[in-house]
């Protein structure tokens, strides 16, 4: 069976979780993926699972655009998704989309505000853009970005997110972190030189290595985890 996604240990971690609670559920599912760029991640976890409610939102119109055509039935609009307000969803997705927002606390709400009450937000994000393997497109981005946040421009584009930022953006809006794990260690360098035809083995390997790892104890440490994954439901 084909990968619910590739080359993210991270990613294919909340899908799988999602799929298992597509299973559990009675009655329709819903998702809300906020930054949901061109939608590839949503693909397989749609085909198995046609009946589905998927809404996705993005502040690229292309990046829509491609969306439509990866996933026609799918509900889909071309906004910041500060300004999403939609029906309440079982799961929030927010994948590597963190680290590139300008008004992280204004996203956060954004979270809380589209997920029903009994759901839950899987949100994640990376350290890859401004560590050692990252490419030199991201690292002068990065300096940009630096460089604007010193001249006290709102902008915060590609700049890393730290556990205490995190920790307050939650708390403040009124959501609690029931998983937290670290994911794509080297690994994820690997899967590039990895054939086509054995990538579907590699993903599950690749994941439940990771999902050792943390299991013995390790945590999220940009020395070994690229990407922070917290899974998040309503604190009230």
């Amino acid at each position: 069976m084909a990968a619910l996604t590739y080359g993210n240990a991270a990613k294919l971690y909340c899908l799988q979780l999602i799929d298992e609670a597509i299973r559990r559920a009675e009655g329709t599912f819903r998702i809300v993926d906020l930054g949901c760029g061109d939608g590839r991640n949503f693909v397989e976890l749609l085909r198995r699972h046609p009946d589905v409610e998927y809404a996705g939102v993005d502040p690229s119109r292309r990046a829509v655009e491609q969306a439509q055509r990866l996933l026609p039935l799918a509900e889909l609009a071309h906004m910041p998704a500060y300004e999403a307000r939609l029906e309440p969803a079982d799961a929030v997705v927010s994948f590597s989309v963190l680290e590139h927002v300008a008004d992280r606390a204004r996203y956060m709400d954004a979270v809380r505000a589209n997920l029903a009450s009994d759901g839950r937000a899987y949100v994640n994000y990376d350290a890859g853009h401004f560590g050692p393997d990252a490419t030199a497109s991201e690292r002068a981005k990065a300096v940009v970005a630096r460089a604007f946040a010193g001249l006290g421009h709102e902008s915060r584009y590609r700049a890393r997110v730290s556990d205490e930022e995190f920790a307050g953006l939650i708390a403040a809006s009124s959501l609690r972190a029931i998983d937290d794990k670290g994911f794509n260690t080297e690994l994820k360098l690997t899967y590039r030189a990895v054939p086509e035809h054995r990538r579907d083995v590699f993903m599950d390997r690749w994941l439940a290595f990771e999902l050792e790892l943390n299991a013995a104890g390790l945590t999220y440490d940009e020395r070994v985890f690229r990407t922070r994954n917290v899974i998040l439901e309503r604190a009230d």
